[in-house]
């Protein structure tokens, strides 16, 4: 609650509310006032690693769901990578799976695409874990890559 109120003890709040440090900026990057928003979702110093990582997590409980509705084998710890293809006669999953169309997209490699072999029909799943204030901007980016 108090992050999304923020009341957390950030380099921003302390100088801008407490007074207690005349310095906001991030402690990592050094580029932007150190803000709960900011940690979240916006640090460059954060992005190759720790948003990557809450990604996949984010992805895998969706992943680990899917395959138990599909009475698919599923990973036996959160930290497994999953394999790149799980299937039982009727459907199949794929894990990060780049595949080839006839037109060329911008992305080819989607998180997830669950394969039902019956009825010969695919949905492909991308999953974003953006800060509040970015699902509309996250949500146009996921649209216009597919």
């Amino acid at each position: 609650m108090a992050a999304q109120e923020q009341a957390l003890s950030t380099r921003s709040i302390e100088a801008g509310v407490y007074h207690s440090r005349q310095d906001p900026w991030c402690r990592l990057c050094k580029d932007a006032p150190e803000t709960v928003q900011h940690i979240v979702a916006l640090c460059k110093m954060l992005a190759g690693t720790a948003y990557t990582e809450r990604h996949n997590q984010v992805a895998g409980i969706v992943y680990r769901n899917i395959c138990a509705k599909y009475r698919l084998e599923v990973p036996k710890s959160k930290w497994e990578t999953p394999p790149k293809v799980v299937e039982n006669g009727r459907d199949k999953v794929l894990w990060d799976f780049k595949f080839q169309t006839d037109k060329q997209l911008l992305d080819n490699q989607p998180d997830m695409m669950v394969v039902d072999k019956e009825q010969k029909r695919a949905v492909v799943i991308n999953v974003a874990v953006p800060a509040d204030s970015n699902i509309r901007k996250k949500e146009h980016e996921k649209i216009e890559k597919g």
